[in-house]
């Protein structure tokens, strides 16, 4: 399962990046047409708001499993080994707990959104579970992502310690 999880998360991370450099150079483009024509391209700023949204839930798994998240360690360093091992199981479990209301909550308000066939009415009337469904798909791979630290710190196969990539 962890080589499939991995997969998926680099394949969006993938996908997050192409994102982000189409907004990128989008933004660009904007910023050009708009002080140098003065001929703004309207869409511009309604999908970096969502591609910010997509990028964020997309690439959080990988984060995770990178050690990337943020994290105070000024106690950690004086914390004996099972005093860690707890910290870890802890902290995996209310990842776990977090990750599972994004994607219970992320799931029931995109679904909601596709029933009523509910549009945001902007510029460009995207229907909203596309903008929203990635919350669901993103809290899933970061729950499985933490089931996977949690049960690493059960079996004493991982410290949890001052390593960023605890």
């Amino acid at each position: 399962m962890l080589r499939w999880l991995a997969a998926c998360e680099n394949a969006l991370v993938a996908l997050g990046t192409a994102i982000f450099a189409f907004i990128t150079l989008a933004i660009c483009a904007e910023v050009l047409l708009r002080y140098g024509f003065d001929s703004p391209i309207a869409w511009v700023d309604e999908i970096s708001e969502y591609a910010l949204l997509w990028i964020t839930f997309l690439g959080t798994s990988w984060v995770l499993r990178s050690g990337g998240h943020v994290r105070v360690d000024l106690l950690l360093q004086f914390l004996s080994p099972a005093a860690l091992r707890i910290c870890g199981l802890i902290s995996s479990a209310s990842g776990m707990l977090t990750s599972l209301v994004l994607v219970v909550f992320g799931a029931s308000v995109t679904l909601t959104a596709m029933e009523r066939g509910s549009f945001k009415p902007t510029t460009i009337e995207v229907p909203t579970w596309m903008v929203l469904v990635v919350i669901p798909v993103g809290g899933m791979l970061l729950f499985l992502r933490f089931v996977q630290l949690f049960l690493e710190y059960h079996r004493r196969t991982r410290e949890f310690g001052a390593d960023p990539n605890h």
